[in-house]
């Protein structure tokens, strides 16, 4: 074979590997980011629970829950509110910095006040996306389509989703040192 099919093919073969190498990263990455997701989610209960307000994010205001084990955010929930629809967004950490966040947007059948109003009937839709070392390795976007390629709507969805939360982080953190526990009767469950 001559010199230069032999060095095509070489290339060729090793950037093929690099690639089955790095998708078998990535999924062991998510598995692992899903093995936290679950133990999070299994120790709700027993972690210390911090309110914040955020009322001046919507129409009809919001809320922020930060789950602590000792002096470790484990978990942020945001709940912002609207006339008409929603959203819950759901930041998992790991050692301070985000490994998973999942965002719920509602979109209500009628305005909320409006006697049709049935929650039932609202539109959903979700975006999940899996960080690794302060990048976003996986985006599941509201389409249901798996990305990867960081092209320009991923990085601009992952900048988004780091401001967020570490926006979040640094007022739940606040709240922390003013001593806010979730105030009775505002036990939020999924």
């Amino acid at each position: 074979m001559p010199a230069m099919k032999t060095g095509s093919l070489l290339t060729f073969l090793c950037l093929l590997s690099q690639t089955l190498f790095s998708q078998d990263h990535t999924a062991e990455i998510v598995k692992d980011i899903r093995g936290k997701y679950q133990e999070i989610n299994a120790n709700r209960a027993a972690y210390r629970k911090v309110w914040a307000d955020r009322m001046d994010e919507t129409t009809e205001g919001g809320e922020v829950i930060g789950y602590f084990q000792k002096d470790t955010v484990m978990l942020i929930e945001e709940y912002l509110y609207a006339e008409g629809g929603k959203s819950c967004t759901s930041i998992y950490y790991d050692h301070g910095a985000p490994a998973f966040i999942f965002l719920q947007m509602y979109k209500y059948n009628v305005p909320f006040y409006d006697s049709a109003f049935n929650m039932s009937l609202s539109e959903i839709t979700t975006d999940r996306s899996y960080f690794y070392k302060g990048k976003m390795i996986r985006w599941i976007n509201p389409q249901n389509r798996v990305l990867a390629e960081r092209d320009k709507a991923f990085v601009e969805n992952e900048k988004g989703a780091l401001s967020l939360a570490k926006e979040l982080y640094n007022d739940i953190l606040l709240a922390d040192v003013r001593h806010k526990p979730l105030p009775a009767g505002r036990v939020k469950t999924k």
